[in-house]
């Protein structure tokens, strides 16, 4: 025989007991021990992810841009602004999460940083290129961060899940290294409960510690009682308002562990 003819027969074969296979019936125990196996894969792989991204591991290294010219580096700026929002994009439409852009620094406020931040040292500013990605669960902002590990060159990563800032707010902020223009830009990756609170209440109390903080250093002195009472409490409200962000991360499956 064939194999063209053994491969219809057996096709035939299998197609025929297809019926015997359907009726077969259900155990009463059978859904309840599937529904019990899936929740074990789904917590097993919230506890992967929450492993993942708790050891990601942060690089206090400095990288340079390849270019001491501030002129020639801005103009490349926005090449890699380009290539980074190509990249964003698409790491964007793989892994279900919202890219954001806020387009190059500008020239002022670039040339401020370097002048008053990093020494005069125009090598040294690696946010003229900038993107934020934003993800609804801890699964997907590891996705994302394993296809921008994977389209670029990771070169510092400042992990806030892991140790967050002092007002309790916690991201993922990556100096990535690109392909074709090689320069380094800045990646944000943000969780959307923690990312509304940052562009919301959060940002009202940043402002009004700022403002305390600059009529204290155009006056040239300490804090007052009163001054340091009010930042205290203002600290202390934001870290609230971000924990209470982050929990239902952390706590999302743990009852089917």
């Amino acid at each position: 025989m064939s194999l063209f003819l053994r491969t219809t027969a057996l096709m035939l074969l299998m197609l025929s007991r297809a019926p015997a296979f359907a009726a077969i019936p259900t155990a009463p125990g059978n859904e309840e021990n599937r529904s019990t196996n899936q929740n074990e894969v789904c917590s097993k792989a919230f506890k992967h992810n929450l492993s993942g991204l708790y050891g990601i591991k942060s690089m206090s290294t400095t990288p340079l841009q390849p270019y001491t010219d501030f002129d020639v580096l801005y103009s490349k700026a926005h090449q890699a602004q380009a290539e980074l929002e190509t990249i964003c994009k698409s790491t964007a439409l793989l892994t279900s999460t919202e890219s954001y852009f806020a387009g190059v620094k500008s020239s002022d406020r670039a040339k401020e940083k370097i002048a008053y931040e990093l020494d005069g040292q125009t090598e040294r500013i690696t946010d003229l290129a900038r993107a934020t990605i934003v993800a609804d669960d801890i699964e997907s902002l590891m996705s994302a961060y394993e296809v921008l590990n994977r389209e670029t060159t990771i070169v510092k990563v400042k992990n806030r899940f892991k140790k967050p800032a002092e007002s309790g707010y916690r991201d993922l902020n990556v100096l990535v290294q690109l392909p074709k223009t090689n320069l380094v830009a800045e990646v944000q990756l943000h969780l959307k409960a923690i990312a509304d609170v940052k562009s919301g209440p959060e940002h009202d109390i940043y402002e009004r510690i700022q403002k305390i903080e600059r009529a204290a250093a155009i006056e040239d002195r300490d804090y007052n009682e009163f001054e340091m009472a009010q930042i205290r409490n203002m600290r202390s409200e934001s870290k609230e308002l971000y924990q209470n962000a982050w929990l239902p991360y952390i706590t999302t499956h743990l009852s089917a562990a």
